[in-house]
């Protein structure tokens, strides 16, 4: 029976719920938790003590020390082992301390982590052991800071387009690496630079050009910066392009082997997405506890704002959605901590949700606040520049729905394939048609279960089981219709990966309530059961507008207003001319 073995995601589009991969929710391991609060400890102090958050801002700086004090803390090896100098911590404990971080000031976690969550994730992903012991010490130790050069000013979010290039040395120890990379965070500030090049294979006789990923270290001759970015929000954080011109690279730097760079980008930003993914939530609570504050002590018509009814509203729909995300960051990092999972979707989903969740919840917050949000005399504005490149960062959320529509399609497109093969040779391929008779009479029969929910989130649960199975009828509506088209799809695209996401984030809640319930009773956890039955109820609504769109949409309509204004060049209207 076709089936993907280790992507709960991925089992989704197959109309298939893999429960043993989400229950139960997991557990933080007593040691990792102990560490994980001293130095969340030790970060909140740091917090009081040196960072001025709001000075930085104002500057567009911040001082170069205030580096090293972090790399004092350990806070720069905080995923690297121990044998390697680090704190050793899971991904669930780093995005713990990134959610701390974050949680002080933008531009210092987006500092951090460009340093180790994408800066040199490479070494720690595909690096090999003499790679490791070479450089993994001195990343851990704040020596040296790491930077992921990638993003290119022809190439965004098409990675494939690169244009920097690598060529062997006549001599075949070097590579010579030419070529300029936009937008690098930590770029001036960095001595070591994971970079994407196109180098040239042979593959089957014939010569190709394909990615690979290089550690280079510097400063070395060829290697320059341009001028500090100006940026909307997250200004005291170091952006700048950096540019090879001839920088000899030994071979021996080749990270994850020649050719092989696409791989190991993408394997870095799938690790990459949930520590800023943990940074939206620890963002997000400082926009709750803010709200709260004003909305208990503000008074208008004889009133705290906060007895009003469209307030409550925006404070408990802020609360439900950065608890669903949480849940979403912590069930994803425990697959990464299993090390026997592919999370490529879940973490993607994760992103999307997180980054989404904390621009409404700061935004919210200013529209709580009022005009007393909208000033430079408070941080919240401040709050909204510095989250707004969390829907752009490590992937667009564009670009990340069409990959998780298409991520999770591709498995029932090739089984859809083998199946139309398989009745064009019956004789041969009679266990193929076998496998999906039985599926499908299996779901359209008996559906899918969940077991291990709680009682008391029975209808929960309900809903997720018949969702699943429309996911995959759904699926296998766009595949029939669109066949290798479905690429070009967009407009599905989005449907189907909202669909995922809100599913997603629903098993990962119904996980954690329900292990909250055993925990503490139904009378302890009234507050999560509300928060989950109150997102069912948002996620419900989503996901049957969305199933219904499939057919009966504007899209052809959208499609041409679009094509119009591109042919106009912008808004054509003006009621004051015919």
């Amino acid at each position: 029976m076709a089936t993907p073995e280790n992507s709960f995601m991925k089992s989704l589009f197959y109309g298939q719920i893999r429960e043993e991969f989400v229950f139960p929710y997991p557990k933080v391991k007593t040691d990792t938790a102990e560490t994980v609060n001293m130095i969340i400890d030790s970060i909140d102090k740091f917090g009081k003590d040196i960072v001025k958050a709001s000075e930085w801002d104002e500057a567009a700086a911040m001082p170069r020390e205030v580096i090293d004090q972090m790399a004092a803390m350990g806070l720069t090896g905080i995923g690297v082992p121990e044998e390697h100098g680090g704190l050793g911590l899971p991904q669930s404990g780093y995005a713990r301390v990134m959610q701390q971080v974050a949680s002080l000031d933008g531009s210092l976690a987006v500092t951090l982590g460009a340093h180790q969550s994408i800066g040199y994730k490479a070494l720690l992903l595909f690096g090999s052991d003499e790679q490791k012991k070479r450089f993994l010490p001195r990343l851990a130790s704040g020596e040296l800071i790491a930077a992921f050069c990638l993003t290119e000013p022809s190439s965004g979010s098409d990675a494939a387009s690169i244009q920097t290039r690598a060529e062997l040395s006549s001599d075949g120890k070097h590579y010579i690496l030419t070529g300029n990379k936009l937008w690098i965070t930590n770029g001036e500030i960095a001595k070591f630079f994971t970079v994407f090049a196109k180098t040239i294979v042979v593959e089957n006789g014939e010569k190709k050009e394909k990615v690979t990923c290089f550690a280079v270290e510097g400063p070395t001759d060829g290697i320059t910066f341009g001028a500090r970015e100006h940026k909307l929000g997250i200004r005291a954080s170091w952006t700048n392009a950096v540019h090879f011109d001839k920088v000899k690279v030994p071979v021996e730097n080749i990270i994850g082997g020649v050719g092989y760079g696409f791989k190991v980008a993408m394997g870095i930003l799938n690790h990459g997405r949930l520590g800023l993914a943990a940074g939206c939530v620890g963002v997000a609570k400082n926009a709750i506890k803010a709200s709260v504050e004003h909305a208990n002590e503000r008074e208008q018509f004889k009133k705290k704002i906060g007895e009003f009814g469209m307030i409550k509203e925006k404070i408990s729909r802020m609360v439900m959605n950065n608890y669903v995300a949480e849940s979403m960051v912590y069930m994803t990092t425990h697959l990464i901590d299993r090390g026997d999972m592919d999370y490529s979707m879940e973490s993607a989903a994760a992103k999307v949700f997180c980054s989404e969740m904390l621009w409404e919840a700061v935004d919210e917050n200013i529209q709580i606040w009022g005009g007393n949000g909208y000033m430079k005399e408070y941080p919240y504005e401040r709050w909204l520049r510095d989250a707004r490149i969390n829907r752009i960062f490590e992937g667009t959320n564009e670009i990340l729905r069409a990959f998780v529509a298409l991520s999770g399609m591709q498995g029932p497109g090739q089984e859809l394939a083998g199946l139309a093969k398989a009745i064009q040779h019956p004789l041969k391929g009679l266990g193929v048609v076998s496998d999906y008779a039985v599926r499908k009479v299996k779901q359209n029969v008996f559906g899918e279960t969940i077991t291990k929910s709680h009682p008391r989130l029975k209808k929960l649960a309900a809903s997720l089981e018949e969702y699943t199975v429309e996911l995959s009828q759904q699926v296998e509506v766009l595949l029939k219709r669109h066949g290798k088209e479905i690429h070009l799809k967009q407009f599905a695209q989005k449907r189907i990966a909202d669909i995922a996401i809100d599913l997603y984030a629903m098993f990962c809640t119904l996980s954690r309530v329900t292990q909250v319930i055993e925990e503490k009773g139904q009378e302890n956890g009234e507050m999560e059961i509300a928060i989950a039955e109150a997102f069912f109820i948002h996620a419900n609504k989503r996901i049957a507008s969305n199933f219904k769109s499939m057919d009966r949409n504007e899209d052809e309509l959208m499609k041409l207003i679009a094509e119009k204004t591109y042919e106009k060049g912008g808004y054509p209207f003006d009621v004051f001319k015919s």
